[in-house]
């Protein structure tokens, strides 16, 4: 937290004889709570990603001088972000982390309630058909799933978490904390239990008998502690094909589980991706099989079916358009 701190606080929050948000230099103990607070028990990269953007808007506030209500300052900075290029879902999620820690702030100081009303006039620009992230095809995810192949340690290892990211759409902080005693059955069905994902959302999600067969495969060849529940589910391995076990209690990292995905996309020739569109690549696939947006919703996490519907592309389904209706052809 020091760095961030260092960068993040050299305002505090007040209301004034108005009832409106604004932001006074000096007294950053307010700040500092509410950020550590917002930031506290989220994955290490979503905490690295809002506290950039919190540092980025309290530099820029600085650099303005001066102390108008914060709401003026919050649209200024929504102008700001606009004309540096940023596109509107960037716009977006740099507006709602700047709100949400301001709530935060308001939830320690019960004084500052008065003005969040007045959030709400600062509004984000409107995401029209923009398509986020790429998705590969169902030909591509195939053949990406079977580059590992199951004949050494490695590719059944690279074989399961191919497999976790392409059908159960997890994250890589999910895969990375993911326990033997997770994996489970419930009702008839092998399953990963109560795993705790993004803002703290749990979620049980099935597992298709082949990937369940794949993980324990993984664990028996590499003679992991499968009968221990806190033992960590994937290890890192030696260029050399060999498990480090020296980590086995931090387990693989969300960077060696990025370099996978380019590894094996590259070696393919396929569109360059990162794990996060494999995530949507899942979502998209389950959504074209027949999944329902609300089942899709369920197995990513998400609190919001519009998220989802973001991550499929439904907006601009090219299969299945509106054009593909009329009746007009010349």
């Amino acid at each position: 937290m020091g760095k961030l701190a260092q960068m993040c606080y050299p305002a505090t929050v007040m209301v004034d004889e108005d009832r409106a948000l604004i932001v006074v230099s000096g007294g950053d103990t307010l700040l500092d709570q509410a950020t550590q607070t917002y930031l506290a028990g989220m994955a290490p990269n979503t905490r690295r990603a809002y506290g950039s953007r919190l540092g980025a808007f309290f530099k820029w506030r600085a650099a303005q001088g001066a102390h108008t209500p914060l709401v003026a300052q919050l649209k200024e900075y929504v102008s700001y972000l606009q004309e540096s290029g940023r596109g509107p879902r960037s716009v977006q999620a740099h507006l709602n982390t700047i709100k949400g820690l301001l709530r935060i702030a308001a939830a320690l100081e019960p004084s500052l309630a008065a003005g969040l009303p007045q959030l709400e006039l600062v509004k984000a620009p409107p995401v029209r058909g923009e398509v986020q992230g790429r998705r590969l095809t169902r030909q591509q995810a195939l053949t990406l799933l079977q580059a590992p192949g199951d004949d050494t340690v490695k590719g059944l290892r690279d074989s399961a978490i191919l497999g976790l990211l392409l059908v159960l759409g997890l994250r890589r902080s999910e895969i990375c904390t993911l326990t033997w005693g997770h994996v489970a059955e419930l009702e008839g069905h092998k399953v990963i239990a109560n795993l705790k994902g993004k803002h703290g959302r749990v979620r049980t999600l099935k597992l298709p008998v082949w990937l369940w067969r794949l993980i324990a495969a993984w664990g028996e060849q590499a003679r992991l502690e499968m009968n221990n529940p806190s033992a960590r589910v994937f290890l890192p391995m030696s260029k050399g094909g060999s498990v480090v076990r020296a980590r086995a209690d931090k387990g693989i990292t969300p960077h060696a589980i990025y370099k996978l995905v380019n590894y094996y996309t590259a070696r393919l020739s396929l569109p360059s991706v990162k794990p996060h569109d494999l995530r949507r690549t899942a979502a998209l696939l389950a959504r074209r099989g027949g999944a329902s947006i609300e089942q899709v919703q369920l197995m990513l996490g998400h609190a919001s079916p519009q998220t989802t519907s973001n991550y499929i592309g439904e907006s601009l389904n090219l299969d299945d358009n509106a054009v593909d209706y009329s009746p007009l052809s010349l």
